[in-house]
């Protein structure tokens, strides 16, 4: 909540700000746009009415500022904060007793209505997932990508593989010598400490589980001064299943031959590893993050991270083979002149959100703002961009905020991308606030 400069807040409003609830970022959260209030304090929240124009002050409320999140009443029938699944394409073969993650369930409720816990599916029930017979499974070719679903699920670090085996006839990850067809990698981030447990046996050579990527020239989606990105099928080992021969479609970052360029995908690959995960997930509800001046819905910020990956042997050597840094596609660049307030407002916030969780982006441009069709608990066919999604992207200048210590250079950057920001969505600069 803001307030006009040198007006007080009375106890009992602070009071109520304390207790509302919040996002992991820590903005004021509702679970629908009817449990926003406008409202002023009346003359009485100041002590005398006499004193009314020193808390003269308008501001949106939720329910739970007005209430208090352990109040009987309305508030005890909003639902609470929680995460919403994407539509489902991976799956896990189900076995009695067994405790497996929330893959291949559909999410209990696109419309923010049916988010209560009571209308959730039993983990024990597979979600149906694409139709069987889109793809002939024993002849999918793992360089036909567009026939492959899109990976917009979270996946456990302990399914992710802890070898790749990329095939790339094209030579996409060269360094200034050219590639064997198949290059050999080894995961670097998640860091592999955790194994499946009791849920099931994974596929593994020797050791380690081992996972396949196909990369080729046709696919790339975009390049840069210091990389080149394409979309990829990607095969998963078992026990993850999909209805298209285990394949999904991911987006592959590799860098160009030279060490600056392999630093920033390293300092990309530590910053996602470093992101808290609430940042690359989508809750139910809206939130009043500071700085806009009304709620807007809490969606993912970045894309979800499939792990970092660097050669099995000539690691950190430029003439060898790149690392490659495997994240969700989330669609496209946005044009800013398309855009409507509301959507500005939803992309303006994702930077604000970024910066609450302690990081710059750094790199504020369009092509960094990607919108893609959704909402993303619906099947694919069933998205539109008149209900999109957003997502920031290009971390490899990303800083984070120092824990101690003089924090005024951070804040002074945290402004400079703030006006960058909005200069890239063509917002006047107070038109939020």
């Amino acid at each position: 909540m803001s307030r006009k400069p040198g007006n007080r807040c009375p106890p009992r409003i602070l009071d109520a700000i304390l207790r509302t609830k919040r996002t992991a970022e820590g903005c004021a959260w509702g679970h629908t746009l009817d449990n926003f209030f406008c409202a002023k304090p009346p003359a009485s929240a100041s002590g005398t009415a006499g004193k009314e124009e020193e808390y003269s002050w308008t501001d949106v409320w939720t329910t739970s500022v007005l209430h208090g999140p352990a109040d009987e009443g309305s508030i005890s029938r909003e639902p609470a904060m929680r995460a919403r699944k994407p539509w489902p394409v991976l799956k896990i073969p189900r076995r009695g007793g067994d405790s497996v993650p929330a893959l291949g369930d559909v999410d209990p409720g696109s419309d923010h209505e049916n988010d209560g816990p009571d209308s959730a599916l039993s983990t024990g029930e597979l979600a149906p997932c694409y139709e069987r017979g889109e793809l002939a499974t024993r002849d999918a070719d793992p360089f036909q990508i567009d026939t492959f679903p899109k990976l917009e699920e979270f996946v456990p670090p302990e399914y992710l593989p802890d070898a790749l085996c990329v095939h790339d006839p094209d030579h996409r990850v060269s360094g200034i010598e050219p590639t064997e067809d198949i290059v050999y990698y080894r995961r670097v981030f998640p860091a592999q400490n955790s194994g499946a447990g009791e849920t099931a046996t994974p596929e593994r050579s020797g050791s380690r589980r081992v996972g396949h990527l196909y990369l080729t020239r046709q696919s790339r989606v975009g390049c840069g001064h210091h990389s080149n990105v394409y979309r990829a099928s990607f095969r998963l080992p078992a026990p993850l299943e999909t209805d298209s021969g285990g394949f999904v479609a991911v987006v592959a970052k590799v860098a160009v031959p030279r060490r600056e360029a392999r630093e920033h995908l390293d300092h990309e690959a530590a910053t996602y590893q470093s992101f808290p995960s609430h940042l690359a997930q989508e809750f139910c509800g809206y939130a009043l993050v500071p700085n806009v001046k009304y709620p807007v819905p809490v969606s993912a910020v970045v894309p979800k991270f499939f792990g970092y990956y660097v050669p099995e042997h000539g690691a950190g050597d430029i003439a060898g083979p790149s690392p490659i840094l495997l994240l969700e596609e989330c669609g496209s660049p946005v044009d800013p002149t398309n855009l409507s307030q509301d959507s500005k407002a939803e992309c303006f916030s994702l930077f604000l959100r970024l910066h609450l969780s302690g990081f710059l982006q750094k790199s504020a441009f369009k092509k960094n703002i990607l919108v893609q069709p959704g909402p993303l608990t619906v099947h694919p066919s069933q998205r539109s961009l008149e209900t999109p999604g957003f997502r920031i992207i290009d971390f490899g200048r990303a800083v984070r905020r120092p824990p101690v210590g003089n924090q005024k250079d951070w804040l002074d950057e945290k402004e400079s991308e703030v006006r960058d920001v909005q200069k890239v969505l063509r917002i006047p600069r107070y038109s939020m606030s």
